[in-house]
């Protein structure tokens, strides 16, 4: 018997509630700081970008993939919207002044500047996403993306091929690099 049924391949919003509300407080502050970091040197706050990725998640309006962490989903989508702020930031700066709701009334990403930000603020911005995409660069990307995947430290050396030195070395280097970022 053939059926028409396709095989969904990502998570209805129902579903993506579940694995969200499942979030352990430790992935919570991860995603956190994460969504800071992403914002960093930016006109926007991590919460405003964090609580927009959710949003349109929840909506309905971005899909997550079975199988894929929903932290990491929600880390990819933050991504995206900080991508788009600053392409629609460098493409059409007066279009971001203007705070309109979209047509079936969900705020976008350029409601959260209320004003055109001054050419230092988007040089300053381009520079720290650039710093933290160079920071996060081979085994310690890898390492972050594992430890956001609950691997344990014996699972993650395994993965990423580090030793239990390596990866304490890692674990330093990654947060003093971030530290470093923050001031």
């Amino acid at each position: 018997m053939i059926t028409t049924e396709k095989i969904r391949d990502v998570l209805s919003v129902d579903e993506f509630k579940e694995n969200l509300s499942s979030l352990t407080e430790v992935k919570w502050i991860k995603l956190g700081k994460s969504a800071e970091y992403l914002c960093m040197g930016l006109a926007i706050e991590g919460q405003d970008i964090l609580n927009l990725a959710f949003c349109k998640a929840l909506e309905g309006k971005r899909k997550c993939p079975r199988g894929l962490p929903v932290e990491i989903f929600i880390y990819g989508a933050m991504k995206s919207l900080v991508d788009a702020y600053l392409k629609n930031r460098k493409r059409d700066p007066l279009h971001l002044t203007a705070k309109v709701l979209e047509e079936d009334g969900s705020l976008d990403i350029d409601d959260l500047q209320p004003n055109i930000d001054t050419p230092e603020e988007i040089l300053k911005a381009k520079q720290t996403l650039e710093e933290i995409d160079q920071t996060l660069k081979d085994d310690e990307a890898m390492v972050v993306m594992a430890q956001l995947d609950e691997y344990s430290p014996q699972q993650i050396q395994e993965t990423v091929g580090l030793t239990p030195t390596q990866y304490a070395s890692t674990l330093r280097a990654i947060r003093r690099k971030l530290d470093k970022l923050a001031k």
